[in-house]
């Protein structure tokens, strides 16, 4: 079982999402935590796991969201209608 961690649920529950959209199964192992209290994951994490076959294109497509996200934040940031 590969594990990767989130600082808050909704980033969890978005690449839950998106791997999901590619058809690898995810599981968040700190949804109902990370709903009701929060406050106890801040330190720990919210856990998303991912079988093991899946690992490697699970990684693959996490990191394309992740670049993809960063570069419509700097975009953004740069953009001139930006308050």
């Amino acid at each position: 079982m590969f594990i990767k961690k989130y600082s808050m649920l909704m980033s969890a529950q978005l690449a839950k999402m998106e791997l999901g959209s590619h058809g690898i199964d995810a599981i968040i192992l700190d949804e109902a935590v990370g709903s009701l209290a929060p406050y106890l994951t801040m330190s720990s994490g919210v856990r998303l796991s991912i079988a093991d076959e899946d690992e490697q294109q699970a990684e693959l497509i996490l990191d394309a969201m992740q670049e993809r996200d960063s570069a419509a934040l700097e975009h953004e940031a740069n953009s001139p209608n930006h308050l």
